[in-house]
């Protein structure tokens, strides 16, 4: 019995190991240069001062949650974009995505602030702006 505790407890530490990791290379990335994404963005787009872009996968049940408040807030806004990672891996590899859903906003060039999975919809509101 004393091996599978000893699994346990590792798997139970590899998960908040990872957590820990996940939140201080996001952490790590706020203030960096945005990446280059004329190649892969309209050029009117990229011209706005700030933009929040949404990271979000068909696969993801976290998704549905955030991505109800990002379409409500789609209809009266034009800074935000709705990405699809699988759809788009190459702009989630720019922005070193790890998992979704991701928010992000950029203004001036640089990354301003991330929020990594779920989060209350007063926490997006709030992001976004």
């Amino acid at each position: 019995m004393d091996r599978l505790a000893v699994f346990f407890a590792l798997l139970i530490a590899a998960y908040f190991g990872f957590q820990f990791w996940l939140l201080y290379r996001t952490r790590n990335q706020q203030g960096r240069p945005a990446p280059e994404l004329s190649d892969l963005l309209d050029p009117a787009l990229l011209a706005k001062p700030r933009l929040v872009f949404y990271f979000w996968s068909p696969a993801c049940p976290m998704c549905g949650q955030v991505t109800r408040v990002i379409d409500s807030l789609l209809e009266s806004r034009d800074d935000i974009v709705k990405i699809n990672a699988m759809e788009q891996p190459e702009l989630a590899r720019r922005f070193r995505v790890m998992g979704t859903p991701t928010l992000l906003t950029v203004s001036d060039g640089r990354i301003q602030r991330i929020l990594v999975g779920a989060k209350s919809e007063k926490a997006i509101r709030e992001l976004v702006g």
